[in-house]
């Protein structure tokens, strides 16, 4: 029986942990170099997708009733029963037709936001790391798929900060260790073998087992995937079902608060309106009635479709502009940053490491061409040389290119052409690009040195360690930051000769180490050991090396380049001018990140730049002191980023941070939006992330801050239009009760539903849409705790508002003084509409000037218009609509004063933003 025969995957773990390597590929029909690509589709259609299955989703049907059952409908409702009871038939139908025209758009709102998460969803999913369909495994290519594709028998690759994606059986490590408090609740990670677990053992003892959701802290390794999706471990765990959970966010609370107290505002209103309705003599019924339209109306009920809507459109725009968003309070965060830390590598810089120069037997040798392609000559003083001239250059050459983790392959563009690429870190890929050029193949030399262990790069060591054995000699290869790799030789070679690596050769070496950084190069070191093979284990040999017992042989310094990207100094500038603060934390040299801080504008001759040792010789108090002046952090550990995060924050900054490897988890999650490597980032780190940066541009998370802003202005305006236009109705029913001596209401119920049906609706959704102004980089953060609706905002809600009421009862009062019931409302009805409209045309900024603005960048808006526009004249001349609305069609003169009437808010809107930016050009002045 092989596990293809049996449906239930996972009941067969214990068989695979107790087989040895070669039994597990038998007994799971797979083989070293991957399974056949033909199988996948057969596999994928037995065992379906490795996904962990959710709770069952809510039905469209479930959806759509859902969309009645809220207070608003039910006000609605009770005033179409009441008209029902009084005999107005056709209130009814309206009514009945408004309340269900009010949940389609709810619904299709909704199955839009969910629509739009699924799609999020899929971008953020967890990726793996597989072989698939290799003939030769000297030649095989690895992919980059989504986790769920996964199927049994597939190989996966693991290395520090992947999380697993399946459960599989490991048959090679390297000081792999992994993380499963998630399965077992120890703290601990757990170091991983190869050979058979024995019968009986428990889940945390089956140690040459992984599992899916469990994290990688260190080492690498491969392994046979044999469970997939709900037959894993983590599949049986109930609690995972609902891992993900759905939380508002500070804006949407905010938002929600509002809608409340506005809502208490509203119902007073309605409520004040009935009294005053009964006591002017009207009929209880029809007060009733109306109370209950005006209650609808001057409800903000648009406002969480607002906010949904313009976040949706945000994290859409965000996306065309490489940054996907995987909490929405991180759009609210974006829009307050003060502070951006960003990684240098990559982010800055175009991560096309080349390495330029190296420094070898006394000698500086240049390493001609560019990026990946690896062509180029070696030349000193620029005369090429061949590579024998040095007797120590072939030796660093070499050894380059077996301590070194990363792939070299071309691919293959949609025109044709072929593009060299690097799978794995940049820097090991310019070290294997560079041997290359002297014909020194990975490949070939892993044949004659395998790679038996290794200390993987770590940032607190600063070194990364190979150890290789073929039948004669055991070779121990270091590379790393130049002066721990110094420290740890005892040797060095020159001209072929090894002699003693005194004070005064480590002083010449640092110089020129030192000369390379201050030119804005990562400068690496690298030395080796070699013995003939004897009883020693390779454990021993780690032990000796750790505790300095070994002679290790230092051969000569790498000088690598990472060109800063063309586009990053215009984004820094940019967030200056937004009075956001860029800070670079790298682990390179610091005479390096200065070098390249001062290229790109960040390291001014205002501030200063400091290194790991200098950050841990400071007390926490000068830390947070010094973080005022200082832009550069070099030589920073994932501890010492933690510690800028912490104390950028304790200084009320907001602060967004860049990551890519495993431990820098803690500070992204410290920070108020972590931002995680798309192409170089670790599992762990987007997990931990707010933020993905699909292509790793440091501009990519300026365009993500400016969308930020303008999502949070675009809410802003929108909120303004709701309750400039809710007011606005409100204000209008209790002064014309107040003041205006008529036995008619100024509108009929189903006109005030209908103001707010049409006009609230659609237009709302275009001003979610608007893009963003010019000024909106040039702008301060917004402050966390800013409301939507400050002082200023609500002095322009009530005077807009007044505007209305002042519209609307001119109108009714003094226009069609002597006319009839009828045709005064559908004036006044109208009036109201009309001013709303152009009240959405002023919305559109706070501060600029409409006509500076135009329409030809927000489309929507412009439909919107038309649509408001053309449902208002259909209403007003259309028998079908003069029946149901009690209308009555008007004259081209009423028209004429109705657009004279409705054009005033402008006018006083336009005014209103001159002074403002009047005011603050004055303010700038001074």
């Amino acid at each position: 029986m092989t596990i293809r025969d049996n449906e239930l995957i996972s009941d067969q773990t214990k068989l695979v942990h107790e087989m040895e390597i070669n039994d597990t590929f038998k007994f799971l029909e797979t083989k070293i170099t991957g399974l056949p690509e033909q199988d996948i589709d057969i596999l994928r259609e037995k065992y379906g997708w490795n996904e962990i299955q959710t709770q069952d989703r809510r039905s469209r049907a479930k959806m759509f009733s859902e969309q009645f059952l809220n207070p608003i409908t039910y006000v609605l409702l009770a005033a179409g029963i009441l008209s029902l009871l009084v005999g107005k038939l056709t209130n009814f139908i309206v009514i009945v037709a408004i309340v269900l025209i009010n949940g389609i758009i709810g619904f299709i709102q909704e199955v839009k936001a969910e629509n739009a998460l699924d799609s999020l969803k899929s971008m953020t999913a967890p990726e793996a790391t597989i072989l698939r369909d290799c003939g030769n495994v000297l030649h095989c290519t690895q992919y980059r798929i989504k986790a769920r594709e996964i199927v049994p028998g597939d190989i996966i690759y693991l290395e520090a900060g992947d999380k697993i994606p399946a459960d599989a059986r490991l048959f090679e490590v390297a000081n792999l260790q992994v993380d499963e408090a998630l399965l077992t609740g120890e703290s601990l990670p757990v170091r991983k073998i190869t050979t058979p677990v024995l019968s009986g053992a428990s889940v945390a003892d089956r140690k040459n087992l992984v599992f899916s959701g469990t994290t990688v802290v260190s080492g690498r390794g491969k392994a046979i995937v044999y469970a997939i999706g709900m037959k894993t471990q983590v599949g049986k765990i109930a609690e995972l079902i609902n891992q993900t959970k759905e939380m508002k966010s500070p804006l949407e609370k905010r938002v929600s608060s509002l809608s409340k107290k506005l809502g208490v505002i509203a119902f007073f209103a309605s409520a004040l309106t009935f009294i005053l309705g009964i006591i002017r003599g009207f009929d209880i019924l029809d007060m009733l009635i109306f109370a209950s339209a005006t209650l609808v109306s001057s409800i903000p009920s648009g406002l969480p479709a607002t906010i949904t809507i313009t976040l949706a459109i945000g994290v859409s725009r965000m996306v065309k502009r490489n940054a996907i968003i995987r909490k929405l309070n991180a759009i609210d965060s974006l829009g307050a940053v003060t502070t951006i830390v960003s990684d240098k590598t990559g982010t800055l810089t175009q991560n096309q490491m080349t390495v330029k120069h190296i420094f070898v037997d006394n000698t500086d040798i240049e390493v001609g061409g560019v990026g990946y392609i690896p062509i180029g000559d070696f030349t000193v003083d620029g005369e090429i040389i061949s590579i024998t001239q040095h007797s120590t250059l072939p030796l660093i050459l070499q050894n380059m290119a077996l301590s070194n983790d990363a792939i070299l392959r071309q691919h293959e563009l949609e025109n044709d052409e072929f593009v060299w690429e690097i799978v794995g870190d940049p820097t090991e890929g310019a070290l294997l690009v560079a041997a290359l050029k002297a014909q020194f193949n990975k490949l070939e030399l892993m044949g004659e040195y395998p790679r038996i262990d290794e200390i993987p790069f770590e940032s607190a060591n600063k070194y990364m360690l190979t150890i290789h054995k073929n039948d004669a000699n055991s070779l121990l290869i270091v590379k790393g930051a130049p002066e721990v790799i110094m420290q740890v030789s005892k040797s060095i070679t020159v001209d072929g000769q090894k002699i003693a690596f005194d004070d005064k050769l480590k002083d010449q070496i640092e110089q020129k180490a030192e000369y390379y950084a201050s030119e804005g190069y990562r400068v690496l070191g690298i030395a080796y050991h070699e013995e003939s093979n004897s009883n020693i284990t390779t454990d021993d040999l780690k032990a000796k090396f750790e505790s300095r017992e070994l002679e290790m042989i230092f051969m000569g310094l790498i000088a690598i380049i990472d060109p800063p990207r063309e586009e990053v100094k215009e984004a820094i500038l940019r967030a200056h001018n937004a009075g956001i603060k860029v800070i670079m934390a790298t682990g390179d040299h610091k005479l390096t990140a200065s070098s390249i801080g001062k290229d790109i504008g960040i390291l001014t001759t205002e501030f200063t730049a400091m290194d790991g040792k200098e950050i841990d010789s400071t007390s926490e108090s000068e830390f947070i002191e010094k973080l005022d002046t200082n832009r550069v952090f070099a030589r920073v550990s994932p501890e010492h980023k933690y510690r800028i995060v912490n104390g950028l924050k304790s200084k009320g900054e907001i602060v967004a941070m860049t990551g890519d490897g495993a431990n820098d988890a803690p500070a992204l999650k410290t920070a108020d939006v972590g931002v995680a490597m798309g192409i170089t980032g670790t599992d762990v780190t987007k997990d931990a992330a707010s933020m993905i940066l699909t292509d790793d541009n440091f501009a990519s998370i300026v365009n993500a801050v400016e969308e930020g802003r303008v999502v949070y202005e675009n809410i802003k305006k929108g909120v303004k239009f709701l309750l400039t236009t809710n007011m606005g109705e409100v204000i209008t029913i209790l002064v014309s009760m107040l003041l205006i001596n008529s036995e008619a209401l100024i509108f009929t119920p189903i006109m005030i539903l209908w103001v707010n049906l049409v006009t609230d609706g659609s237009l709302t959704v275009a001003l979610a849409a608007e893009p963003r102004e010019n000024d909106v980089m040039l702008r301060p953060p917004k402050k966390p705790e800013d409301s939507l609706i400050d002082r200023s905002i609500i002095a322009n809600i009530l005077l807009v508002a007044s505007v209305m009421a002042a519209g609307v009862i001119f109108i009714f009062n003094v226009y069609s003084k002597d006319d009839s019931i009828v045709r005064k409302e559908t004036l006044s009805f109208t009036v109201l509409a009309v001013l709303q409209i152009f009240n959405a045309i002023a919305s559109r900024s706070n501060r600029e000037s409409i006509f500076k603005i135009g329409f030809r960048n927000n489309r929507m808006i412009l439909f919107g218009l038309i649509a408001s526009f053309g449902l208002q004249i259909l209403a007003v001349h259309l028998s079908f609509f003069n029946l149901i609305l009690e209308t009555t069609p008007l004259l081209f003169i009423d028209w004429v004063v109705i657009l004279g009437i409705g054009s005033t808010i402008l006018i006083v809107e336009e005014v209103r933003k001159y002074f403002l930016r009047r005011k603050e050009k004055l303010v700038l002045m001074k």
